[in-house]
């Protein structure tokens, strides 16, 4: 990562100020949005740090032009110096994704909704870094998780193969959580 894409980790009050901002401006245009990422795990209790707001969108949001592409779909753009991401799958995980914004669950101090635990596994299971390793051990252990739920999910749109991933990281990350 270039310099001038490397992100500093910002306070979630101003996280959660510009990602009101973006639901906001959704709201008012008609664009299906729902927080996904790092905000979205620390709004779930997880503490892990981020320096950007990350949407999954039904599509581009012109109110906020691209500033480049994103590698797994979308573009960066910025709310108020906040970066934004805005995340436009066309590829294979495309349905995982508008199945996720269909079922976010509408947040109770935000203006709009937040991707569902569920499908955030997913994600992170698609995703693959390191850190969206640590954010699936988090889902797994601290999130209130419908694991049979998260099980449907991971084997509707990841396959079987993803299913049995997902059995041993739970079965795995209980074991650490006990430890």
């Amino acid at each position: 990562m270039s310099n001038s894409h490397k992100k500093r980790n910002l306070a979630p009050d101003t996280l959660e100020a510009a990602a009101a901002a973006v639901m906001r401006t959704a709201v008012a245009s008609g664009t299906p949005v729902a927080l996904a990422g790092g905000l979205a795990l620390q709004l779930y209790g997880s503490t892990r740090l981020t320096g950007d707001v990350g949407f999954v969108a039904e599509r581009a949001m012109p109110e906020y032009p691209p500033e480049r592409r994103l590698s797994f779909g979308g573009y960066a753009s910025n709310v108020g110096g906040v970066p934004l991401d805005l995340i436009l799958r066309d590829d294979d995980f495309e349905p995982l994704y508008q199945e996720a914004l269909r079922d976010a669950m509408p947040h109770p101090t935000l203006p709009g909704a937040v991707i569902r635990p569920e499908f955030l596994v997913a994600m992170k299971m698609v995703a693959g870094r390191k850190r969206d390793e640590a954010d699936l051990e988090f889902l797994l252990t601290e999130a209130d998780l419908d694991v049979a739920s998260t099980r449907q999910i991971v084997y509707r749109f990841l396959g079987p193969y993803a299913a049995r991933e997902f059995d041993q990281a739970l079965q795995i990350a209980r074991w650490r959580a006990e430890r």
